[in-house]
C-alpha cells in the first residue's frame, strides 16, 4: 500500500520553521492583482463564533498515548478542542458488543479506552460531548441493540434517566459532558448499534431527557439533536418548531456524509457538523485528499456557518478504531495523512471563542478569516486548490497589523511555519504554493 513519506510524522514535532522556495516560473495571469482580486478582511463584520474542531474516540478499547493526545488536543499539535464519545447503555450491552473486554468498572456505560482518552482530552483543555448509538435492547421495538428498531414510548423515561446517569458518572470521574445527543444517525437502520426516530419521536423525547438531566444534577448539560447521517435537519424540525421544546435544545447537529453544504432551516443557538470522513477502504495521505477536505471544511465554515466541525475517528490504530480504512486522522500504522494537517490549519489557530469575520473577495482561492474575542489576534486561512502557485494580496479594513506568519500544508510541508511577512500600506502579498492550505497568523490593532 502506497504511503506518503513526509506524512509519516511521529507523535513529536508537528512542524519546523523553513523557507518557502518561490517557483522559478511565475504565471502572470495567475497573479490576481486587480482590485476585485484583493482579499479584504472586514474587521468589524463579525459572523459566527467558533466552538471548536474535533473528532471521535467511539469504540476505543485502549486510550490514546500521551503523545497522541498532545498531537490531537494541544496547539503544539493540530489543536483539536472537542472530543465526541459513545454512550453504551449498560454493562450487559458492553460485554455483549465488545468481546475484547474493556468495559468500565462502574456501570459499563463507557469503554475504559474512551474514558481515559476523555480524561486526557479534558486535561488538555478539550470539551467532551457524548452520543448513544442505541438504547438497550429491552427498551426497543426490535429487542436488539443493532439493526435499527425504535425506542418504545413506555421506556422514554427509563432511557432518559440512563443517559443522565451516564453524564453524572462521567462528572464523578472528572469529565464534564458539555452536550449529550439524543441519538447517532436516527435516520439509519444498520447492523451495528442503531435506533431510528421520527421527527415527532425526537420532539417527544427531548423533554424527558431535559427533565432527567435536571433531576440528576447535570441540568447544565446541553441537548443536541438530531445528528442525521447527512447534512439535514429533517428530524430536528419538529422539535425546533415547538418553542417549548426548542428552548431545551442547545445544539442543532448533523453529519457531513451527504447533502448540500448550506445553512439549515431549523434555528438553534449553535450549529455543529459532528461527523464526517472518507468512505474509502484505501489509505490516502496525499495533498490531493487534503485539498478535498480543506474545501469541505471551508464550505461548512463559510456557507453553512457552523460553530463546530468534527471528524469521525481520531485514529485507526489497533484497538482505537475500526481497521485500516481511510476514515481517521491516522491509519493503523500511525501514518498521519495530509488531511490531519489541513484540519490543523484551522484548529491550531482558530480557538474556541474566536469569531469568523467577513472577507470581501472575488478570486479563485477559498479564504476564511477569524479573530479572537479581544479583537487582537487573527488567522487567515487560504486554500489554493489549483495546480500552480498563486500570488494573492490581502488587506485590512478596520484594523492594522505589522506582520503575519504563514503556516503551510502542501505536498512539501505539513503545518510548517514559514518566514514572517511584513505588512505595509495596509496589507501584504504572498505566493501560495500549488495545492496548499496556508494560515496567516498575526496580531492587529483595531481602528479607532
Amino acid at each position: 500500500m502506497l504511503r506518503i513519506a513526509e506524512s509519516r510524522a511521529p507523535w513529536t514535532t508537528v512542524a519546523r520553521a523553513g523557507t518557502l522556495l518561490a517557483p522559478m516560473l511565475l504565471i502572470t495571469a495567475c497573479s490576481w492583482l486587480g482590485p476585485s482580486r484583493v482579499a479584504t478582511l472586514e474587521w468589524t463584520k463579525t459572523r459566527q463564533s467558533i466552538d471548536g474542531f474535533g473528532g471521535s474516540s467511539a469504540d476505543f478499547l485502549k486510550p490514546l498515548t500521551p503523545a497522541q493526545a498532545d498531537f490531537f488536543f494541544t496547539p503544539a499539535g493540530i489543536g483539536l478542542s472537542i472530543l465526541r464519545i459513545q454512550i453504551i447503555p449498560d454493562l450487559a450491552t458492553c460485554n455483549a458488543e465488545f468481546h475484547d473486554g474493556g468495559c468500565s468498572d462502574s456501570n459499563g456505560q463507557i469503554l475504559n479506552g474512551e474514558l481515559n482518552t476523555a480524561k486526557m482530552a479534558v486535561a488538555r483543555g478539550a470539551t467532551v460531548i457524548a452520543t448513544p448509538w442505541s438504547p438497550p435492547a429491552e427498551y426497543k421495538s426490535n429487542n436488539s441493540f443493532k439493526n435499527g428498531g425504535s425506542l418504545l414510548r413506555s421506556h422514554y423515561a427509563d432511557w432518559a434517566k440512563d443517559m443522565a446517569t451516564f453524564v453524572a458518572m462521567m462528572a464523578e470521574k472528572g469529565v464534564t459532558i458539555y452536550a449529550v445527543s439524543v441519538q447517532n444517525e436516527p435516520n439509519v437502520s444498520i447492523n451495528y448499534g442503531s435506533c431510528v426516530y421520527t421527527a415527532r419521536e425526537i420532539h417527544d423525547f427531548v423533554p424527558y431527557l431535559a427533565t432527567s438531566l435536571r433531576a440528576g444534577g447535570v441540568g447544565s448539560t446541553k441537548i443536541m439533536i438530531a445528528e442525521e447521517s447527512s447534512w439535514s435537519d429533517d428530524l430536528a424540525s419538529g422539535a425546533m418548531a415547538d418553542p417549548a421544546v426548542a428552548a431545551q435544545v442547545g445544539i442543532l447537529a448533523a453529519h457531513g456524509y451527504a447533502g448540500r453544504i448550506r445553512p439549515l432551516t431549523a434555528k438553534a443557538a449553535r450549529l455543529w457538523q459532528t461527523e464526517d470522513s472518507s468512505q474509502s477502504n484505501t489509505y490516502d495521505g496525499s495533498i490531493a485528499d487534503g485539498i478535498v477536505w480543506a474545501l469541505k471544511i471551508h464550505g461548512y465554515l463559510k456557507d453553512a456557518e457552523v460553530n463546530a466541525w468534527l471528524w469521525w475517528f481520531l485514529t485507526d490504530m489497533p484497538s482505537q478504531g475500526e481497521g485500516t480504512d481511510n476514515a481517521a486522522l491516522t491509519d493503523i500504522k500511525g501514518n498521519v495523512p495530509k488531511r490531519a494537517y489541513v484540519s490543523g490549519q484551522w484548529s491550531k489557530f482558530v480557538r474556541p471563542g474566536w469569531s469568523r469575520i467577513n472577507v470581501r473577495y472575488g478570486g479563485p482561492l477559498a479564504i476564511t478569516a477569524f479573530k479572537d474575542p479581544a479583537g487582537r489576534s487573527f488567522a487567515i486561512v487560504a486554500v489554493n486548490p489549483s495546480h500552480w502557485p498563486l500570488r494573492q494580496r490581502f488587506s485590512f479594513d478596520g484594523a492594522a497589523a505589522t506582520q503575519v506568519t504563514p503556516w503551510i500544508t502542501s505536498g512539501k510541508w505539513s503545518l510548517a511555519a514559514q518566514v514572517p511577512v511584513q505588512v505595509s500600506a495596509g496589507g501584504f502579498s504572498y505566493e501560495l504554493p500549488a495545492r496548499s492550505v496556508t494560515t496567516f497568523a498575526g496580531n492587529a490593532v483595531p481602528a479607532q
